[in-house]
């Protein structure tokens, strides 16, 4: 009931709402939707123990929501600052080197 005594009607809570836990556990299709691939994509990363799994019963599994945030900070590469140039010592080869410029074979 709201101020005035009105029943007011609510819509269900959706599955992100009701579960928003750091270790809530979630089926492989919902940790794949989480993360943005395929089901069988992340079936093959449990296979090969790229992800820590929550086993129980005959072979179900789950997978904890705070696995899927080190793995994903795990993957992450940091940006480089100097606006994505890398800078070094040695010059870079053959670029407008002008190597071959003559009409010559560069090999014999």
């Amino acid at each position: 009931m709201d101020a005035n005594g009105i029943n007011q009607l609510r819509r269900p809570a959706t599955h992100e709402e009701r579960n928003t836990s750091i270790d809530e556990l979630l089926t492989v299709v919902e940790a794949a939707s989480v993360l943005g691939i395929r089901p069988w994509t992340l079936r093959h990363w449990v296979a090969d123990r790229k992800i820590d799994v929550v086993k129980y019963g005959h072979g179900s599994v789950r997978i904890k929501r705070s696995v899927l945030d080190r793995y994903v900070a795990s993957c992450t590469i940091k940006a480089r600052s100097g606006n994505g140039r890398i800078r070094t010592n040695e010059p870079r080869l053959l670029e407008g080197s002008r190597v071959g410029h003559d009409d010559e074979p560069m090999a014999r």
